[in-house]
């Protein structure tokens, strides 16, 4: 027997139901790896705390024990409408995706998206990418999990992959045999460059250039939408950091006039035994300058000899990172994690 699908416009007044939350349940049953879903922080996300949802539409879609999805929409300066689809979690069964993407693509298409991104849970700011390699262990903070058939549902859907991402594993000692140029403290010296660790304190004292220096930086990336300032606080603030914090070399990076010029955030996974460069950031005056292996130094030398590992995570294979990241994670016994960003053309999608 068909089970229904539930689907309807959410708004704030709402609250997701059980169902909808319990479906990862089912899917990730039998699997070790999963390291669970927060509930509480996923109504926290839909609920009118969110400062996204003053400028969005969002749409829900589930069949019960089976799949579930997100939709959400908004419209960019321009006037273009952008259309995801996150928080999107099904078994192994391509029926109910069929019916769940249709129903999705219905509703965007009368938004006046003519493409559907994802997945992408809200905007990029938040988790975003779809794991596309078997994985050997539950996932470093951040990361994205799900099992292999999702790739396979999308591309039956008619999907394509627009953004390719790896990450790079590696012994400590290793990646500390990487080149660098030498004359990387002079430069910081010269330059009166401060880096100074990162800390929630620091954080929230520097808040308002953070979203000006960051948004700027970050707003070519793929997948990306104009965010205002309330909802950049929201995604990253004193609280949502302090995983970065109690990494060795985070950091923040200020000029000679204290304004912020780069950020370097880490993460140290007990799991990998690895210390994981997360994001790198400098904005473009300085982009050709020594700060970015002055950075990369940071990192490499922050982690102590009881880390065994190095690793970059979530690097657009395009990106600048990418050709660095390679070249210090060389040996014989690297590994690779690797994701994709899908979309496809809804215009001819049935209304």
């Amino acid at each position: 027997m068909t089970k229904p699908l539930i689907q309807y416009e959410w708004s704030e007044s709402e609250s997701l139901e059980q169902e909808f939350l319990d479906i990862p349940q089912y899917v990730y049953d039998n699997d070790p790896l999963w390291p669970g879903e927060d509930s509480m922080n996923i109504k926290h996300q839909f609920s009118k705390s969110n400062p996204w949802l003053a400028t969005g539409k969002v749409w829900i879609g589930y069949i019960r024990e089976e799949a579930r999805i997100a939709g959400f929409c908004s419209v960019t300066e321009s006037g273009e409408v952008i259309a995801r689809f996150g928080f999107w979690e099904t078994n192994n069964n391509f029926f109910p995706n069929k019916r769940l993407f249709s129903a999705l693509s219905r509703w965007a298409h009368r938004q006046g998206a003519t493409m559907l991104i994802g997945p992408i849970n809200f905007s990029t700011l938040g988790k975003y990418r779809l794991r596309l390699d078997n994985p050997r262990f539950s996932p470093f903070y951040g990361e994205p999990y799900n099992p292999s058939w999702y790739q396979t549902i999308l591309t039956r859907l008619g999907f394509s992959q627009i953004g390719r991402y790896f990450s790079v594993f590696d012994q400590t000692l290793t990646v500390r045999s990487l080149a660098l140029p030498s004359q990387t403290e002079d430069y910081i010296a010269e330059h009166n460059i401060t880096l100074k660790p990162l800390s929630p304190l620091l954080w929230d004292k520097h808040q308002e250039n953070l979203y000006k220096v960051t948004t700027n930086s970050f707003s070519k990336n793929l997948g990306w939408t104009s965010c205002k300032k309330d909802f950049f606080d929201w995604n990253f603030n004193k609280t949502t950091i302090r995983s970065f914090c109690h990494a060795p070399g985070s950091c923040l990076v200020f000029d000679s006039s204290e304004q912020i010029i780069g950020l370097l955030f880490n993460l140290i996974d007990n799991t990998y035994q690895a210390g994981i460069l997360k994001t790198i950031m400098i904005t473009p005056k300085f982009r050709r300058s020594l700060l970015y292996p002055a950075l990369l130094k940071q990192f490499i030398n922050s982690c102590g000899p009881n880390v065994p590992y190095l690793g970059t995570a979530l690097v657009n294979l395009k990106g600048p990172v990418a050709a660095t990241a390679l070249k210090a994670c060389h040996s014989p016994k690297k590994w690779f994690h690797y994701y994709g960003l899908f979309n496809k053309d809804i215009r001819n999608e049935l209304l």
